[in-house]
C-alpha cells in the first residue's frame, strides 16, 4: 500500500511533539554550532590576516590588537564544542525515547489485528518492519541534524555574509546550490522508489527465513536443508538485484555531483575570487575570509550531497516499513461499545452469514444455546465447527446477521470484555517462550501462587512440571517446543481453569492426551464446566455422551441435533459417524 510523504511526516511528528522542547534545543544548537564554525571562524581569520598586513613593520603593536581576536577565536571554538557535546547528549536522550514510542505504537497496532491477518502474513516480515522503522527513524533524524539542516542555515547565512563583501559571490553561491539541489532531487526520487522496493523484497526474504527457522524440526526430520536453501535463493537473488540497483543509482548521482562540485567550486567561485583580488576589488583579508567561507559552505554542501542519497534511501525504506500502519484492523471496538455483562451465558446466532473469500460457509444460520447448557459439536473437517466458535470470539467479522450473549450483540461490546468472559482450550495450543508459571497465569494475570498451583494440579500439569529442571520457572522454548503435545495441552487447560470464565469452549481439548491422562483430567474438566455455558468440539464422540445437546455440522449446516442417545436413535449422520469410529475417533472425511 503506497505511503505518501505527508502521511509518514504526520506519523513521525506526533512522536517528535512529545519531546518538542528537547528537539527544539537540539535544532537550536545545531543551527548555531556549524554556521559559527563555517562562517565566524573564517571572519576571525580574515581579521587576523588584516592585522598582520597592516602592522607588518610594527609587530608588537599588532600583538595588542591581535589578543582580542585570539580570545574571540578561542571563545567561539569553545562555544562550538560545548554546543556540539550538549547536542550529542540531548540526541542520546531523545532518540531512544523516540524509537521506543514508535516501536510500541507499531507493535500495539499490529498485535491488535485478527488471526486472519496473521494467517496471511509472515510474522518475521512484520517484526522486520517494526525493527526497520525504529532503526531508519534514527538514521533519518541523524542525517537531518547533521548535516542537512545546519547546511541550509549555513547556506542562508553565507549568502548574507558574502553579499556584504561582494554581491556577485552571493549570486554565484545561490546559483550553484540551486542547480546542485535540483540534480540531487532528480536522482533522489529514483533512489526513494528503488529503496522502497528493496525494503519490501528484503522484508519478504526475512519472513521466508523466519518461517524456515521456525519449522526447523520438520526440516531436520525430512532432512530438507538443501531444499530450504533452494526455496529461499530466488528471494535472496531478488533482494540482491534490488539492493544493487539502489546502490548504482546512488553512485551515478555521486559521480555527477563530484564533477559539478569541481567545476562550481574551484573554477567558478574561487576563480572569480582570484580575479577580484588581482584587480584590487577585494582586500586580502576579505579574500581569505571569502575563500574559507566558500570552502566551508561548499564542503558542507558536498557532505550533504553525499548524505542525501542515503537520506532518501532511508526515507524510502521508512515509508515501506510504515506501510504496516496502513493495514486496517478488521476487528475492533465499535464507537460507544459497552462492557459485556454475562449472567447466564445464553448464546444466540440470528440470520448469521459468513464466507471465506468467495465460499459461503454459513447462510442465515440460527442457533440457540441456553445459559449453562453443555453443547457438543461434531462434523467432518471443513464442516464449520472451529469457525462457529471463532465467530463467537469475534476473530472474524460477520457478513450478515448477529450473535448475542445474554441479549447483548457482541459486535457492540468491547473485545476485551467479550474475550474476558470466554475461555478457549484450543486443539493446538501455542505457548510463549516464558516460564511455565507465566504461561499458566496468562489466563489471569494477577493470579496468586496458590491459584497457579491449584490449576496445575487439576489439569495434571504439576506432576510433570516437578520433573523439569527449574520447575514452574523453567522456560518452555519458542511456541512451547520443549514440551510434548500432551503437556502443552495440559498447560492450556490449566490456563482456562485459572481464567474461570462463564463461557467455556473446548476445541479438541483432549486430543493430544493419552486415554489414561484424559481419564485423570476428566474430573478437573467436569469441575471447570460446572455452571458454565460449554461448547465442546470433538472427534472422539464418546467424550460427548454426557453433553446436554449435540449439534451435527455438515458443510456449514446443522443437519441434526439432540442428545447422544437421541441422535443414535435417529439413524442419521451422527449414527453413521458413531459406527465409523475406530478406537473412539472420527475420520476426518466421510
Amino acid at each position: 500500500m503506497a505511503v505518501s510523504f505527508s502521511e509518514l511526516f504526520r506519523f513521525l511528528w506526533a512522536f517528535v511533539k512529545r519531546q518538542k522542547c528537547t528537539f527544539f534545543f537540539i535544532y537550536l544548537l545545531d543551527s548555531l554550532a556549524w554556521p559559527l564554525e563555517a562562517l565566524a571562524l573564517p571572519w576571525i581569520l580574515g581579521r587576523a590576516v588584516d592585522v598582520f598586513i597592516r602592522f607588518e613593520t610594527d609587530r608588537m603593536s599588532a600583538f595588542q590588537l591581535f589578543l582580542p581576536i585570539i580570545y574571540l577565536g578561542v571563545g567561539t571554538y569553545l562555544f562550538i564544542e560545548i554546543a556540539s557535546r550538549t547536542m550529542g547528549f540531548l540526541i542520546g536522550k531523545a532518540i531512544p525515547k523516540l524509537q521506543a514510542n514508535i516501536r510500541m505504537e507499531m507493535f500495539d497496532h499490529v498485535e491488535r489485528h485478527s488471526p486472519r491477518y496473521f494467517n496471511e502474513r509472515f510474522a518475521g516480515s512484520l517484526a522486520n518492519k517494526i525493527s526497520d522503522m525504529t532503526t531508519l527513524t534514527e538514521q533519518v533524524a541523524q542525517y537531518l541534524f547533521w548535516p542537512i539542516l545546519p547546511t541550509f542555515v549555513v547556506f542562508i547565512a553565507g549568502c548574507i555574509v558574502l553579499w556584504t563583501i561582494q554581491p556577485l559571490f552571493a549570486y554565484f553561491l545561490g546559483a550553484w546550490i540551486v542547480i546542485n539541489l535540483s540534480l540531487i532531487t532528480l536522482f533522489s526520487r529514483k533512489i526513494d522508489v528503488y529503496a522502497a522496493h528493496h525494503e519490501e523484497v528484503k522484508s519478504t526474504l526475512s519472513g521466508k527465513i523466519v518461517d524456515s527457522l521456525t519449522n526447523n524440526f520438520a526440516v531436520n526430520l525430512f532432512y530438507r536443508f538443501s531444499y530450504e536453501r533452494k526455496a529461499i535463493e530466488p528471494y535472496q537473488e531478488q533482494e540482491e538485484k534490488t539492493n544493487r540497483k539502489t546502490r548504482w543509482v546512488t553512485e551515478r548521482m555521486n559521480c555527477y555531483f563530484s564533477l559539478y562540485f569541481l567545476l562550481g567550486n574551484f573554477l567558478l567561485m574561487n576563480g572569480s575570487l582570484i580575479y577580484f583580488w588581482l584587480h584590487d576589488q577585494i582586500s586580502t583579508a576579505h579574500a581569505v575570509q571569502v575563500f574559507n567561507s566558500l570552502w566551508n559552505i561548499t564542503t558542507a554542501m558536498w557532505m550533504t550531497g553525499g548524505i542525501l542519497p542515503a537520506f532518501f534511501s532511508a526515507f524510502g525504506s521508512l515509508k515501506q516499513a510504515y506501510s504496516v500502519m496502513k493495514d486496517p484492523q478488521d476487528i475492533g471496538d465499535t464507537p460507544n461499545a459497552k462492557e459485556l455483562t454475562v449472567s447466564s451465558g445464553e448464546i444466540v446466532f440470528k440470520n448469521v452469514s459468513f464466507r471465506y473469500t468467495d465460499t459461503d460457509l454459513f447462510t442465515d444460520k440460527h442457533v440457540h444455546i441456553r445459559g449453562g447448557e453443555k453443547v457438543g459439536i461434531v462434523g467432518f473437517t471443513g464442516a464449520g465447527k472451529s469457525t462457529f466458535v471463532n465467530l463467537i470470539l469475534r476473530f472474524f467479522p460477520l457478513h450478515k446477521g448477529s450473535i448475542s450473549i445474554d441479549n447483548q450483540d457482541i459486535t457492540h461490546v468491547t473485545l476485551e470484555s467479550l474475550r474476558n468472559n470466554i475461555a478457549l482450550i484450543p486443539q493446538d495450543p501455542v505457548l510463549f517462550h516464558r516460564s511455565l508459571r507465566e504461561n499458566i497465569a496468562y489466563g489471569k494475570l494477577n493470579a496468586t501462587e496458590e491459584e497457579v498451583f491449584h490449576a496445575a494440579k487439576l489439569s495434571h500439569c504439576d506432576e510433570f512440571i516437578h520433573n523439569i529442571p527449574g520447575g514452574y520457572h523453567a522456560k518452555v522454548g519458542e511456541r512451547g517446543t520443549k514440551l510434548s503435545g500432551g503437556e502443552k495441552q495440559r498447560i492450556a487447560i490449566a490456563r482456562a481453569m485459572i481464567k474461570n470464565a462463564p463461557i467455556l469452549i473446548l476445541d479438541e481439548a483432549t486430543s493430544s492426551l493419552d486415554s489414561m491422562t484424559e481419564s485423570y483430567i476428566q474430573d478437573g474438566l467436569a469441575k471447570l464446566m460446572h455452571n458454565k455455558t460449554t461448547i465442546v468440539i470433538a472427534h472422539r464422540l464418546s467424550t460427548l455422551s454426557l453433553m446436554d445437546r449435540i449439534l451435527v455440522f455438515d458443510h456449514g449446516r446443522i443437519v441434526e441435533e439432540g442428545s447422544h442417545a437421541e441422535l443414535l436413535n435417529k439413524k442419521g449422520l451422527y449414527e453413521r459417524m458413531w459406527k465409523m469410529q475406530v478406537s473412539g475417533f472420527l475420520p476426518e472425511y466421510l
